[in-house]
């Protein structure tokens, strides 16, 4: 995985994610970032979701931040701990959890084989299934997102093929 340099395509702000999101976000580019600070994300996790809920979500997420970082097709772009952007991949790390809690069984899955080859698809499905169903007992359920300039600038360009 990779810190994200400042060249990049239109991006998601922080801004318009829940605070839960923003915390598995965060989560991330701490792991990434510095993980002997980890025990901070723990400790936030608490505060929000209870201890319970939160060492089975935090275990869950590390593993499958260790499974990303271990198995990814290619290096996965995040920007820096306090950067108000989100990549494009730290959007489809989010999705997954949100695919994953809304049933959407084949979008979660294709999301997770575009991320990873198959020898690690089910042990990040199992990661997911701990986070998804923590996420869900401590009473949050994530929204599935796009980033909507980029599918804007898709959709612009695919009428534009049209004509």
């Amino acid at each position: 995985m990779s810190d994200m340099n400042s060249a990049t395509v239109s991006h998601l702000d922080s801004g318009s994610l829940s605070y839960m999101e923003r915390l598995i976000l965060q989560a991330l580019r701490q792991w990434v970032a510095d993980q002997k600070r980890w025990p901070d994300v723990v400790l936030e996790f608490n505060r929000t979701c209870g201890p319970r809920a939160a060492t089975r979500i935090c275990d869950a997420l590390e593993s499958a931040f260790r499974t990303l970082g271990l198995h990814a097709r290619r290096q996965i772009r995040l920007h820096h701990p306090i950067c108000c952007r989100v990549s494009q991949d730290e959007l489809c790390v989010l999705n997954i959890v949100a695919t994953y809690q809304s049933q959407s069984r084949l979008h979660c899955r294709a999301l997770i084989n575009w991320m990873v080859p198959g020898h690690a698809v089910s042990n990040l499905i199992s990661d997911i299934d701990q986070v998804a169903r923590g996420l869900f007992d401590a009473g949050y359920i994530l929204e599935t997102r796009r980033n909507s300039a980029y599918a804007g600038a898709r959709l612009e360009h695919s009428l534009q093929s049209v004509h």
